[in-house]
């Protein structure tokens, strides 16, 4: 809840969404992977694919960030996948809430945003939906 209050007063949000096919890659650096940028002072750079993780198939959702302001940015990513008939197939979400802010210059990439998904489930994605909020406040702890 402190967190929902936080983003409603302070954050600024930036939002993509669309279709997209994912590729099947076996590679740890993959060519054809999707890609988009978003984000106002935090730029996030999307890198998705499909691939093995350990024996199950999982959708590479991380994005790379890097903070082009002036001042220490906290921020938030969440991403989902959805079928044709709009259902929810996989989300995943990662961010600097709670653990310190993005300093200005800094990059970093995130990569814990791992969805593993039934055997050739990643097919059935068709479009997707990403947000990135991005606050210079930081978050209060209890």
């Amino acid at each position: 809840m402190l967190v929902s209050m936080l983003l409603a007063l302070s954050a600024q949000a930036a939002a993509i969404e669309g279709d997209i096919q994912l590729n099947f890659s076996k590679s740890d650096f993959p060519k054809n992977t999707f890609k988009k940028e978003f984000g106002s002072v935090v730029k996030a750079k999307c890198n998705w694919y499909a691939g093995d993780f350990f024996g199950l198939e999982t959708v590479f959702a991380g994005i790379d960030v890097e903070n082009t302001g002036s001042k220490p940015m906290y921020f938030q990513y969440y991403v989902a996948f959805f079928d044709k008939d709009k259902k929810l197939l996989g989300a995943a979400g990662e961010g600097t809430f709670g653990i310190g802010p993005l300093k200005p210059g800094e990059k970093k990439q995130l990569g814990s945003c791992l969805i593993p998904l039934l055997k050739d489930q990643y097919k059935d994605i068709v479009s997707y939906q990403a947000v990135l909020y991005e606050t210079d406040v930081a978050p209060k702890k209890k």
